[in-house]
């Protein structure tokens, strides 16, 4: 089985402003134990793919800083979307990149910025996927939930397809970011998973799965296929701007006609806002998590529950506070209570609305 694994890295993680920019996106950050959470993704593949057989997707400006902060990585397995239009044409780019090279390839895909541990059972779970895919699946990881999260799909499971482990289940259908109701029903009805965003399958099945779910999306796969193979960047470029602007999820897996579900056995975060370090920093005895970087420090005092995310020679001082986020990087400070952290893409808006591009 050729085995080929691609990086999906082009997002800008608002929710992790002002740590994260538009030059410096969330999978720029040490948010993996100290590693930066592009880094630690590469690694986590290593022993699983061949070296040359990891792809990265990412923005033009983006790729750029990728030769810095990632050295070792091979600026020929760097492909560039010329626009942002959604995980759907990310995919058929990537799709297309591969099958100009090795059209009888198995794919897997995956975010950027996650965090995944261990790394040996994250390897086994994804040989799993890749011998369900050799049967024309379409398969992707679904996580058992721990609490009624509103911020992640869901996957609705049906009959195991075999004896196997990990668990797989035929994916009955998914279910986008639910209210808080929905999700507590989902959790007592015992028979979702978190949908974890990553996938595995062939490129016959992927191709003919986008043809089946979107015309016009696998048109458009046809045609950056058929650029890829010619080497004909320009024209590959004009083929992505044909595809429509959407997910994977909504354009191709709502739709397909297999989809297996394998149970992760890994712990998964995806560390979608700074309270997440609460999972991957270090802690105080008074419930203080931090992490600090390029040489930051923290003082608390009387201080209990924060989240503290600092970069660079400066000291963060708590003292007499609670249950919040405070962030010092570069040329701006962050303080917020933890209970709106997620909401910090409204703040974002709020600085572009005053002009201040120059924070973003």
């Amino acid at each position: 089985m050729s085995l080929h694994a691609v990086i999906m890295a082009g997002g800008s993680g608002t929710r992790f402003w002002p740590a994260s920019r538009k030059k410096r996106p969330k999978q720029f950050l040490p948010l993996a134990r100290g590693r930066l959470l592009i880094q630690a993704t590469i690694d986590r593949l290593a022993g699983l793919c061949e070296p040359d057989h990891v792809w990265i997707v990412t923005n033009a400006q983006q790729a750029k800083a990728l030769a810095k902060l990632v050295p070792g990585f091979r600026k020929d397995r760097i492909v560039v979307e010329p626009e942002a239009r959604d995980t759907a044409p990310c995919v058929a780019l990537a799709t297309a990149t591969i099958a100009a090279v090795d059209p009888g390839a198995t794919m897997i895909v995956m975010p950027a910025d996650h965090v995944i541990e261990p790394e040996a059972e994250f390897q086994r779970m994804l040989r799993r996927g890749a011998e369900l895919a050799a049967t024309g699946a379409l398969v992707t990881f679904g996580v058992r939930p721990t609490q009624p999260a509103t911020g992640y799909g869901y996957i609705e499971c049906g009959d195991a397809v075999d004896r196997a482990e990990p668990r797989a289940f035929a994916a009955r259908r998914f279910r986008e970011k639910p209210d808080r109701a929905t999700a507590e029903q989902f959790l007592r009805h015992g028979g979702f998973l978190w949908n974890s965003g990553i996938f595995v399958w062939t490129v016959d099945s992927i191709r003919r799965a986008m043809h089946h779910g979107n015309a016009a999306l696998g048109a458009a796969a046809d045609r950056m296929l058929a650029a890829a193979s010619a080497g004909q960047t320009a024209a590959l470029r004009r083929a992505f701007r044909t595809a429509p602007k959407t997910s994977v999820d909504y354009a191709v897996m709502e739709r397909a006609e297999r989809v297996v579900t394998v149970e992760a056995t890994v712990r998964w975060d995806d560390v979608g806002s700074f309270p997440a370090i609460a999972s991957v920093g270090t802690a105080d005895t008074a419930g203080n998590h931090a992490l600090l970087a390029g040489g930051a420090a923290q003082i608390a005092l009387q201080a209990r529950d924060n989240i503290v995310y600092a970069e660079g020679k400066r000291t963060v001082a708590l003292f007499g506070v609670e249950g919040l986020v405070v962030v010092a990087v570069g040329d701006a400070v962050l303080v917020c209570p933890q209970n709106r952290a997620a909401d910090l893409k409204e703040l974002v808006e709020h600085v572009r609305a005053t002009g201040r591009d120059d924070l973003l």
